[in-house]
C-alpha cells in the first residue's frame, strides 16, 4: 500500500518526479530559452543530437551514437525552495550526476535530495535521497533507490528493473510484474523532458513505485510566463491526475510549470496536501559541469 504521510519530501517527490510525467503528443516548435542571466550557452543548453558533454574518453564514439537524444548534460543541477503554507520549509535538488553501468546497460545516474530547514527540523526533520538509473539508449529505468528519513519514519529501498522480463526486483527477494517500458517516479520526469508537449493533450506513462504499478496521467493546459527566484520563464502548465493512493489523492490538484523550450526545466510546482499547500520554486540551476577557464 502506498504511503499516505503528508510530508514535505513526499510532496516534492510526487509533484516533481511524478507530476509532470505524462504530457506529450505531436512535436511543437521550441521557444527561445528563458530570460535568465544566470544561464548562458557556455554552461550548455542541452538537447543537441550527439552531444557528448561530460561523457569522458571512456565512452567510445560508437557507443555515444546509440545514446538517445536528451535535453540534459552530465552535471545538470536544479535547486528548489519548498514553501509550506507560506513559510519556507526546506530545499531540494535534482542532478544528473554521472554515467554508470547497471546490469550491462549504460545509464545516467540521477540524484534527488530533500532537506527540511533548521526551523522545521526542530519538530519534523527531513533528510531524503533518491537515485534513478536511466538507460542512456532506451530511457527506461534500470534501478531506483531511496533513503528516507522523515521525523521518526525511516525507509530504505533498492529496486532493479528487468525490462526484458518485465519485473521489478526488490532487495530482499520480492519481485513484481511491471508493464513494458516502465519508469520509476524520478526517471518518469526525466523521460518526459525528452518529449514534446502539446496544449490539450493527455498521455499515460507506465510507472512503478512502492510495489505498485500504475499509469501516470497528465493534462497539458496552457502556456504562461512565470517568475521564480531563478528568473523569468516562458512555461507550459501541466496538471497530473494521480490514479494511485497518496498524499494528493483527496486534496485538490497539482500544478506544474515546465520551461517552454527543449530543456523542459522544472520551474514551479503548486499543490494542496492534507495539511495545507505546498509550493516548490526553482532558485538556481546549472545546465552542465562548468569548465575551468
Amino acid at each position: 500500500m502506498l504511503e499516505r504521510r503528508p510530508t514535505l519530501a513526499g510532496a516534492l517527490v510526487l509533484a516533481l518526479a511524478c507530476g509532470v510525467a505524462a504530457a506529450v503528443a505531436a512535436p511543437t516548435a521550441a521557444s527561445e530559452p528563458p530570460a535568465n542571466a544566470a544561464v548562458s550557452e557556455s554552461t550548455g543548453s542541452g538537447g543537441a543530437a550527439g552531444d557528448t558533454s561530460g561523457f569522458g574518453s571512456w565512452i567510445s564514439a560508437e557507443e555515444r551514437k546509440r545514446f538517445a537524444r536528451v535535453p540534459w548534460r552530465i552535471g545538470e543541477y536544479f535547486q528548489f525552495s519548498i514553501d509550506w503554507n507560506g513559510l519556507n520549509g526546506g530545499s531540494s535538488l535534482m542532478q544528473v550526476q554521472n554515467l554508470h553501468t547497471v546490469d550491462g546497460h549504460r545509464v545516467y545516474r540521477i540524484v534527488s535530495k530533500t532537506e527540511s530547514n533548521s526551523f522545521v527540523s526542530k519538530f519534523y526533520k527531513v533528510r531524503d535521497r533518491a537515485e534513478s538509473y536511466i538507460d542512456a539508449e532506451s530511457l527506461v529505468t534500470r534501478r531506483f533507490t531511496k533513503h528516507l528519513r522523515e521525523g521518526g519514519y525511516k525507509q530504505d529501498l533498492d529496486v532493479r528493473f528487468d525490462q526484458a522480463r518485465r519485473k521489478a526486483l526488490y532487495e530482499g527477494g520480492q519481485s513484481f510484474d511491471v508493464p513494458a517500458g516502465v519508469q520509476d517516479v524520478l526517471s518518469a520526469f526525466y523521460y518526459v523532458r525528452t518529449l514534446p508537449l502539446e496544449i490539450g493533450s493527455t498521455l499515460n506513462i507506465p510507472t512503478h513505485d512502492n510495489r505498485k504499478s500504475y499509469d501516470m496521467q497528465v493534462i497539458v493546459h496552457k502556456r504562461e510566463r512565470i517568475e521564480v527566484p531563478a528568473g523569468k520563464f516562458d512555461c507550459i502548465l501541466v496538471e497530473p491526475v494521480l490514479k494511485s493512493e497518496g498524499v494528493f489523492k483527496s486534496k485538490g490538484s497539482i500544478l506544474v510549470w515546465l520551461s517552454d523550450d527543449g530543456r523542459r526545466i522544472p520551474v514551479l510546482v503548486k499543490s494542496k496536501i492534507p495539511v495545507g499547500s505546498i509550493s516548490v520554486s526553482l532558485t538556481d540551476m546549472r545546465l552542465a559541469f562548468e569548465r575551468n577557464r
